[in-house]
């Protein structure tokens, strides 16, 4: 199967689509790129063909913007329809299955959707945040741009939502046809983590996007971790210079490091509400507390469900040191909320969601009609997948 990825520079959208083309490339298919500059690097590094943007709008998703200036260019990129005509010269000049496109290229969806190329969309978040942004200011001005959501989101042949179906909200409405929750994609192969007896180990990491104010909120986490006894790793990412930050002697501060090899050996996460930060550290059964950066982004609702499950603690970004401080601490016990995020990484890990998601390209691509939430195991024997009951 040769699969043609349509990716967007959003930061945590990356690492699903990574994983899901890793598994195609291990079942003997190709894999291949279509995304912005500020991607290449880590695409390339993982093994895959690259190409920027030719016809779509060039975006770094790490440059500085307000809030205003943010959402207008944000929007942009999910109207373009150049990026979809970029897509549609790839995949038809070299054999190409099936495209896999970013659910927030919105254009580019509707593009190849009406181009008539095999179209599946990468949702890398909750399903229904989408329905819900659709009602808001971001569809808002997306009609204004063109685009209506509602009906692109829903028109492609299948949609792979790569979160736990149980993390949407209780109320919601019916899944349309083609929608699949297959569950977290895997970064690496997660082990329950088994942190290691004295000091507990944070680590923290706020989005690789650049929000406003997310500076100061990372400076407030380091000032609350001051003279607590535990260790704090904190990675920035390109969108914080670590050497504009205070940190305390109990606190390293670096602008990259592989998250593999620090969470089997940590106690808490601290984040922003991203799904891919969120799910990687469940996958290894560590609790997590979460400062959302935007609001009209989906870290709330991914905080929430967090909390939901009980595992884990949802603080504004305003929030201050003493109150940080109090949650690390809490979360740092013995409790509920660490019995609740074990249970989440024994369920994660027992599947990965790259197996499933490329379980059901295949079958679109053979003109197979997998059931929604379903996978073939290794005897042909169909089982659920995070389903509510």
């Amino acid at each position: 199967m040769d699969v043609l990825f349509v990716t967007a520079d959003a930061g945590g959208n990356l690492p699903p689509a990574l994983g899901i083309a890793r598994e195609v490339v291990r079942r003997g298919g190709t894999a291949r790129f279509l995304g912005h500059e500020p991607q290449r690097a880590a695409i390339e590094r993982a093994g895959f063909r690259f190409e920027t943007v030719r016809e779509g709008r060039p975006y770094d998703a790490a440059a500085p913007r307000s809030t205003m200036s943010g959402l207008r260019d944000l929007t942009a990129v999910f109207a373009d329809r150049g990026i979809g005509a970029d897509a549609v010269r790839l995949a038809r000049a070299e054999p190409t299955d099936v495209v896999v496109v970013d659910c927030l290229l919105l254009g580019a969806i509707d593009v190849l959707v009406r181009s008539g190329l095999p179209t599946v969309s990468l949702v890398h978040t909750l399903w229904s945040f989408f329905q819900g942004e659709a009602r808001g200011p971001v569809g808002a001005i997306l009609r204004l741009r063109g685009i209506r959501m509602r009906p692109v989101l829903r028109s492609p042949a299948m949609s792979l939502v790569t979160v736990r179906a149980d993390f949407e909200p209780p109320a919601r409405e019916a899944l349309p046809a083609g929608v699949h929750h297959v569950g977290p994609v895997w970064q690496d192969t997660p082990v329950a983590a088994q942190p290691a007896a004295g000091r507990p180990r944070i680590l923290v990491s706020l989005s690789t996007t650049r929000f406003p104010g997310q500076d100061k909120t990372l400076q407030r986490i380091l000032d609350a971790l001051d003279g607590l006894d535990a260790e704090a790793i904190v990675t920035t990412g390109p969108s914080i210079d670590p050497a504009t930050l205070r940190a305390p002697g109990n606190a390293t501060v670096h602008r990259y490091l592989d998250h593999g090899e620090i969470l089997p050996g940590t106690s808490l996460v601290i984040g922003h509400g991203g799904h891919s930060t969120a799910a990687r550290a469940l996958a290894h059964g560590i609790p997590l507390l979460v400062l959302p950066m935007h609001p009209l982004m989906d870290q709330s609702a991914i905080g929430q469900a967090v909390v939901r499950h009980g595992a884990g603690r949802m603080l504004p970004k305003s929030a201050g040191a003493g109150a940080i401080r109090a949650a690390v601490t809490e979360l740092l016990a013995d409790g509920p909320h660490r019995a609740a995020a074990a249970r989440l990484g024994d369920d994660i890990r027992g599947r990965d969601g790259a197996a499933v998601a490329v379980d059901l390209v295949e079958s679109l691509r053979n003109g197979g009609h997998a059931r929604p939430g379903q996978r073939r195991d290794a005897e042909g024997v169909a089982e659920g997948y995070g389903q509510n009951a």
